[in-house]
């Protein structure tokens, strides 16, 4: 991005000041900050779209396009080193030169020669279980030179001498019982020899984004309580954060809601807020707030959520669809009842029928429900019990790595799906 705009730079503006090369340093800081920010917003540096051509071609041309924009915005409001014709000389050349880059990556870096190699320890059911999902997105990334199932006689001997010859990369144990002492005392061989020693869950964790629940055990929930990211310094930053997008939402409800409160009540007569009870942090109850999108049918009982769900009105379908609905939850973030970032809170009634039904769904319960999380801006609003237990997995990674930079990145993708209209 820098050389692109040096280029642009000197084949329009740079000869007229001087006759060497000229670099605008402030404005190379500039169009390096916004692509960076802008393509975190759209997942550029995804490794696994980044093997794909079509992915590649839409990333390149979205972030493109969005910084273009952006330059444009703060060249009119704050001009710059920048005119706009070198502006217009940039994007073609930025475009072109990142998407010679990718391509290159694409055709030489993210070939399997270049992909860490990986022996599987594990046994048939879990190649069949689990391995399917994560063999999905390893193109690239890693690639599995064996498979040595724990249960074999030779089963030390043939890891000794993977250790021996650096066969692999990194072992990946998916075996769920107890290891027999020679299997064990070569994986402890192999780890003193340089290699990663690794379970599946953990790369399951690290390709989907998901926790793998079924198998979850003890040591993970007792690790929950020690992790440095949720120190005080992360709360005091996420508050803050919740204050800011609290007082902003709240805003924006106010210019907004005399039209919403004419539309609503012209479609469908009845209160303009829907008020509902969900289960927040720790199990405590409270009241969320939210622009009624759908018909007042208070015999009714309620049920999940659907796609083309008949109750939702005319105006509840515009609304929904811009993520106007949930402006009112403002409120509820600058209680303190949730947060921006979190899973979404769930009615009670539902929260008992998961908890039956769904092992450690209660553990989301241990962080404040937010109005966008990890599993909304990566499966969406799905339903039903089956729907629920993806959405935990999401929810289970998001509590076990929370952070400053996973949050900002969550609020940068929620932005992004609002402004294109995805979603719900």
């Amino acid at each position: 991005m820098a050389a692109s705009l040096i280029l642009a730079f000197n084949l329009h503006s740079g000869p007229i000041q001087h006759a060497a090369l000229t670099v605008p340093w402030k404005a190379v800081i500039l169009v390096t900050a916004l692509w960076l920010a802008l393509a975190l917003v759209v997942d550029a540096y995804d490794l696994h779209a980044a093997v794909s051509a079509r992915g590649i071609f839409r990333v390149v041309a979205t972030t493109v396009t969005l910084e273009a924009i952006a330059l444009l915005a703060v060249f009119f409001v704050v001009p710059f080193e920048l005119t706009r014709p070198t502006i217009l000389i940039w994007v073609p050349v930025s475009g072109l030169t990142v998407l010679c880059w990718r391509l290159l990556y694409r055709r030489v870096f993210a070939r399997a020669i270049f992909a860490g190699r990986i022996m599987l320890v594990a046994d048939a059911e879990t190649v069949d279980r689990v391995w399917g999902e994560v063999d999905e997105q390893m193109a690239g990334l890693y690639r599995v030179v064996g498979t040595i199932h724990p249960g074999d006689v030779d089963a030390g001997t043939r890891l000794t001498a993977v250790a021996e010859g650096r066969e692999a990369d990194q072992i990946v144990l998916g075996a769920e019982e107890d290891l027999p002492t020679d299997l064990f005392q070569s994986l402890v061989e192999c780890y003193d020899r340089g290699l990663v020693v690794r379970s599946v869950a953990d790369v399951y964790e690290e390709l989907t984004g998901r926790l793998l629940v079924e198998r979850l055990r003890q040591s993970w929930l007792l690790s929950l309580q020690q992790r440095g990211e949720t120190s005080r310094v992360y709360a005091v930053f996420k508050r803050f954060v919740d204050i800011i997008a609290g007082l902003v939402g709240l805003a924006i409800l106010a210019v907004l809601l005399p039209f919403a409160l004419i539309a609503i009540k012209l479609d469908d007569r009845g209160p303009i807020f829907h008020r509902q009870v969900r289960v927040g942090h720790f199990g405590k109850p409270f009241e969320i707030l939210k622009l009624r999108t759908m018909h007042v049918r208070p015999r009714q009982e309620s049920h999940w959520t659907a796609l083309d769900d008949v109750r939702i009105t005319r105006v509840g379908a515009v609304l929904r669809r811009l993520h106007l609905d949930e402006l009112p939850q403002a409120w509820n973030i600058l209680r303190g009842e949730m947060s921006v970032v979190g899973p979404r809170p769930e009615q009670p009634r539902y929260v008992e029928e998961l908890r039956e039904s769904i092992p450690y769904y209660n553990t989301r319960l241990s962080v404040r429900p937010g109005l966008t999380g990890w599993a909304q801006v990566n499966y969406g609003y799905g339903s039903g019990v089956e729907g629920s237990a993806v959405k935990l997995s999401y929810d289970l990674y998001y509590i076990k790595r929370q952070s400053v930079a996973l949050d900002l990145l969550i609020i940068a993708r929620t932005i992004f799906a609002v402004a294109t209209l995805k979603g719900r």
